[in-house]
C-alpha cells in the first residue's frame, strides 16, 4: 500500500522519513513486521498562490502494516511540523464517470455537479527526487 505524508517540512531528508516510519514498520512481539519498499519525495507548487508544498510517498508492504502506520503516525510531529499520514489513492480515468464512456452515461446522476477535477487543478509538480528501492527491510543504522 502506498501512503502519503502530506505537507512535510522542506528540510526533511529521506533518512528522517525512514527514522519516522521505522518504529511502526518494524512491528513488535504481537504485530507483524513490514518493509518500506520505496520512498518518493514530491514537490508541488500552486500556480495561483506560488506556494510550494512537499509530500512524501512511501510504499509499505504488507497492507496491514501500512494501515497500522497510518493509524499510529497520523498527526505526529516530524522535523518540526505536524504531518498528515493517509493512504494514497491512485485515480484511474477508466472509472471516472465524468469521462465520456458509454457505460458511464447509463449510471450518470442527473444533478452531478462535478464537471471538472476539483483536487489539485492549480498545482504543478516541480520535482520528483529518485526513489529508494530495496528488496530488504530498511534499518536505521547506516543512514
Amino acid at each position: 500500500m502506498i501512503i502519503i505524508l502530506k505537507r512535510v517540512s522542506a528540510k526533511t531528508k529521506k533518512h528522517d522519513v525512514v527514522d519516522f516510519l521505522y518504529p511502526e514498520v518494524k512491528g513488535s512481539w504481537f504485530s507483524k513486521r513490514g518493509k518500506i519498499q520505496s520512498i518518493l519525495v514530491l514537490t508541488q507548487r500552486d500556480t495561483q498562490t506560488r506556494a510550494v508544498h512537499h509530500h512524501i510517498l512511501a510504499d509499505i508492504v504488507p497492507d496491514a502494516v501500512a494501515e497500522r502506520v497510518i493509524k499510529k503516525l497520523n498527526r505526529k510531529m516530524m522535523v518540526g511540523t505536524y504531518i498528515a499520514v493517509c493512504e494514497y489513492k491512485v485515480r484511474n480515468w477508466h472509472n471516472d464517470p465524468r469521462c465520456n464512456h458509454d457505460y458511464a452515461k447509463a449510471f450518470k446522476r442527473v444533478n452531478d455537479k462535478r464537471v471538472a477535477e476539483r483536487r489539485g487543478q492549480y498545482e504543478e509538480v516541480i520535482s520528483e527526487e529518485p526513489t529508494i528501492i530495496s528488496k530488504k527491510a530498511f534499518h536505521t543504522k547506516g543512514w
